[in-house]
C-alpha cells in the first residue's frame, strides 16, 4: 500500500463510519445473521482479560456482542481514524456493559500499547489494509502476552466475486482494485510467526433482493469515487435485476487464532 492509498483510507474511506455502514447492511440483511455470535464463541474471551481491538472501526463487534462475552473485559479500541474511534467509543458506552475502556487513535504498525500487555488482540478484516502485513503481525504479537491469542479475520480468495464482477462490468477491469490479502495468504504469514495457528471457517450466502442495498454497497467502495462511476454502477445493478429477483453473493471468512 502506498502513502497515498493509506491517506485515502484514513481521510476518505474510513474517516467516518458511513461507508462501512453501507457495506454492513448487505451482510446484516441478507446473510446468516449470526456472525458476531459465531465470532465471539470461536474466540472465547477469558473473563477479566485485556482485549485490544486493532482497527476497531465503529465498534460493530461490541455493539453486537452476545451475552456470552464477559462484561468485565478491559477494552482497548484502536483505529487510525479519529472518526471511527469516536464512533466506537460511543457504541461501547451506549452498550453499557464494559467499564474499563480506552479509545485510542493509533497506527496498527506502531501500536500505542506496552509489550505483553494484552490477552487477546483482534484484527478483524484489517490486516489487508497494512502496508506490511508481516510487520503488522509482529506488532500484534508484541503486545500480546505469552499464552494469549492473536485473532485475525480475513476473507478467502474469491470471496464476494459476484460484487467484483459488477464493478468490472460497470467500470472495466482496470478500475477494480487488486485482490486484498486472502486468508490463505494470511495463514501462511501467521504460521511463520506463531507456534500454533488454528483456523475456523465461516461460510455464508447473501441473497440480495433490494437493488438499492446492492448499489449502496457498491457506491461505498473506492472505485465509486471516480467521476461518473456511480451512474455506471447504478446502470449495471439495474441490468442485473432485470434478469433476477435475487442477486446471490457467496462469501467465506476465516478466523485465524495465533498463539505462542
Amino acid at each position: 500500500m502506498t502513502d497515498h492509498e493509506a491517506r485515502y483510507l484514513r481521510e476518505v474511506q474510513y474517516r467516518f463510519p458511513d461507508r462501512l455502514a453501507a457495506r454492513a447492511i448487505l451482510h446484516r440483511r441478507y446473510g446468516r445473521g449470526d456472525w458476531f455470535t459465531w465470532l465471539a464463541e470461536a474466540i472465547a474471551f477469558t473473563p477479566g482479560s485485556v482485549v485490544a481491538d486493532v482497527g476497531c472501526g465503529a465498534g460493530a463487534f461490541w455493539q453486537q456482542a452476545p451475552a456470552s462475552v464477559p462484561d468485565d473485559l478491559a477494552l482497548r479500541l484502536i483505529d487510525n481514524s479519529a472518526g471511527m474511534v469516536a464512533a466506537a467509543e460511543a457504541a461501547v458506552h451506549a452498550a453499557g456493559r464494559w467499564r474499563d475502556v480506552a479509545a485510542i487513535v493509533g497506527d496498527a504498525a506502531v501500536l500505542p500499547l506496552a509489550d505483553r500487555s494484552v490477552d487477546t488482540t483482534l484484527a478483524i478484516h484489517m490486516l489487508y489494509h497494512l502496508r506490511d502485513p508481516v510487520a503488522g503481525l509482529a506488532e500484534l504479537a508484541r503486545v500480546t502476552r505469552p499464552g494469549g491469542t492473536v485473532a485475525v479475520v480475513l476473507n478467502r480468495s474469491g470471496t464476494m466475486a459476484e460484487l467484483s464482477g459488477l464493478v468490472e462490468a460497470a467500470l472495466g477491469r482496470r478500475a477494480a482494485r487488486p485482490a486484498p490479502l486472502s486468508s490463505e495468504e494470511g495463514l501462511a504469514l501467521m504460521q511463520a510467526r506463531f507456534g500454533t495457528v488454528e483456523v475456523r471457517r465461516y461460510d455464508d450466502t447473501l441473497r440480495v433482493t433490494d437493488p438499492v442495498d446492492l448499489l449502496g454497497y457498491l457506491t461505498s467502495l473506492p472505485e465509486a469515487d471516480a467521476p461518473g462511476a456511480a451512474a455506471k454502477l447504478a446502470a449495471t445493478v439495474d441490468a442485473a435485476f432485470r434478469t433476477t429477483d435475487v442477486f446471490t453473493v457467496t462469501k467465506t471468512s476465516e478466523l485465524l487464532l495465533g498463539r505462542d
